[in-house]
């Protein structure tokens, strides 16, 4: 099976391998249903997330929590980064940490991923070139070696729909399909990932809009729509309460790394 499709099949999803140029400037992350492990193969990582800032040569992350924007990453000049993004039940499987256990801040990854600092040392051993291959094989090992492992299937699953559907099912329809009531559909999610259904379709409905922004869109407003919205004012409540600024704000901070990019009209 071809390295990438390999990858899809077992939960890892965009690997990049990337270093940035110029003054030193805060990336904010998009909201996401899926985990991440980010390292760095140069000086730590400064991460920046719920008052609190940690500083790591890798972090390994997971779900966003209610209540709190988005973590933001200060990228440095000449600091090479990998990032690897990964189902929920691929970080817990290569972790063996429940899921409600890590947040989106992250933990250092040396703390659940004993093999974490031999991968730094393989990749920035390696050219530019192939240290994404060498990631992509070296999470497929680890993966291997871990076994199944078995998750929190139901809470899992609707996750999945939630992404699916981009946060538009209603919480009864995600109780219906994962065939529990919704009062237990929710105490199961809560308990098993630290998230309610109704919380990740917000965080699955602005990551909808952000993709739509990104790709270039007419207006805010058909953004809004597109992605399920009531309206434009919604969508911006949102992005001020999961990623602490306005639409505006963030293509502008953003913008030059986005394909396609256009900005949509107010």
């Amino acid at each position: 099976m071809e390295l990438r499709q390999a990858c899809r099949a077992a939960g890892i999803g965009v690997v990049v391998v990337s270093g940035h140029d110029g003054q030193p400037r805060l990336h904010r992350a998009v909201p996401a249903l899926s985990a991440r492990l980010v390292v760095s193969l140069g000086a730590p990582i400064e991460v920046h997330y719920d008052g609190r800032t940690q500083n790591a040569q890798a972090v390994v992350a997971g779900l966003m929590r209610p209540g709190v924007a988005t973590p933001a990453t200060t990228l440095r000049s000449q600091q090479p980064m990998a990032y690897a993004e990964l189902s929920p039940s691929t970080l817990q499987r290569l972790t063996g940490v429940p899921l409600s256990e890590v947040d989106a801040g992250g933990v250092s990854a040396d703390a659940v991923l004993p093999w974490v600092n031999s991968l730094c040392e393989e990749l920035a051993d390696h050219p530019v070139g192939h240290r994404e291959a060498v990631m992509r094989v070296r999470l497929l090992e680890y993966l291997h070696r871990a076994g199944r492992g078995k998750g929190p299937e139901d809470a899992l699953r609707t996750l999945g729909v939630i992404g699916v559907s981009g946060g538009t099912a209603s919480v009864e329809e995600l109780a219906r399909d994962a065939h529990l009531s919704p009062r237990r559909l929710r105490y199961i999610m809560r308990r098993s990932l630290g998230v309610t259904p109704k919380f990740a379709s917000r965080v699955a409905r602005l990551a909808s809009a952000v993709s739509r922004a990104g790709a270039g869109a007419d207006s805010w407003a058909q953004v809004a729509a597109e992605s399920g919205y009531h309206d434009q004012s919604h969508l911006v409540r949102d992005f001020r309460d999961l990623m602490n600024t306005t639409p505006t704000a963030w293509l502008d901070e953003e913008g030059r790394n986005l394909q396609g990019w256009q900005r949509p009209a107010p």
